[in-house]
């Protein structure tokens, strides 16, 4: 049996749907031992998608309660994903996720690299010169650099562009130069975090066929000795365990022996066995 815990869920103070409560609820039904909320962090710019400043002290008063509301039947932490362009500081929080949404386009504006299609393929169009794999790199670049230099305690959804790209509308992800891609920046962000997510998100939401990152990513990160934590990215309650199996055998497949989880009491992290 997989031990259940999820560092990854979302509430309406950014983009969630269900309370922070019923998320809780949900954790507890499905068996979790463990659970982390992670809002999207403040930013200047896509303001709907996360927290503004009086929305980040409401949900960390939120979240401090609920810690306590449910301490007997729950280890709850208040953590935040952080994008590399939110100017939030991790001071209030119990861990940090880093995660690349955003390019930067000459216009000024940032595009989300997990935004619509047609905004997707727009942006390539007329920032990228049509090239799709000079899109990738840019993308990979900036999550390398970001991981290495801001040092987050987990690497959110690695290769979050795949969500427009399911079958291969975009690119090849068997590109040799698309894995080069990938892989280099593996090797930058390790020097940041050695703890990269496993991702369900995509799955529940968007009917993506596997978690991110892909097989082949996940053995590399492996290689390079990086950890693995499975992640809901969970916006709705009712999807918080949605995909677990898949993720704990990609994760076996992979060759991890290990899993971490969050903590039960007062470390952040466990390890679990994955065999």
């Amino acid at each position: 049996m997989f031990t259940l815990s999820s560092p990854h869920n979302h509430t309406p103070y950014c983009d969630g749907k269900s309370t922070a409560e019923d998320m809780v609820l949900s954790a507890i039904r499905h068996g979790f031992v463990s659970m982390g909320f992670s809002s999207h962090a403040k930013q200047d710019f896509d303001t709907f998608y996360a927290m503004d400043e009086a929305g980040e002290a409401a949900y960390i008063k939120e979240i401090k309660q609920l810690q306590t509301q449910y301490a007997d039947r729950l280890r709850i932490w208040l953590g935040m994903e952080r994008d590399s362009y939110s100017y939030a500081d991790c001071a209030p929080f119990e861990y940090v996720m880093g995660a690349v949404h955003y390019l930067p386009l000459p216009d000024g504006k940032m595009f989300p690299v997990d935004g619509p299609m047609d905004m997707v393929t727009s942006a390539i169009k007329d920032h990228f010169g049509g090239d799709s794999l000079l899109y990738a790199n840019t993308y990979y670049g900036r999550l390398g650099s970001y991981i290495r230099e801001y040092k987050p305690d987990i690497i959110a959804h690695f290769d979050l562009l795949m969500k427009n790209n399911r079958q291969g509308e975009l690119f090849d992800p068997e590109d040799p130069l698309f894995i080069k891609a990938a892989t280099d920046a593996m090797d930058e962000a390790a020097l940041g975090c050695k703890l990269l997510e496993i991702n369900t998100g995509g799955m529940a939401r968007h009917g993506a066929p596997i978690p991110y990152p892909a097989p082949g990513l996940l053995a590399y990160w492996r290689q390079i000795g990086g950890q693995v934590i499975v992640a809901a990215d969970c916006h709705q309650a009712a999807q918080i365990a949605y995909g677990y199996e898949e993720a704990a055998r990609l994760i076996r497949a992979a060759g991890f022996k290990k899993a971490a989880i969050l903590g039960r009491h007062k470390a952040l992290f466990e390890w679990i066995d994955v065999v």
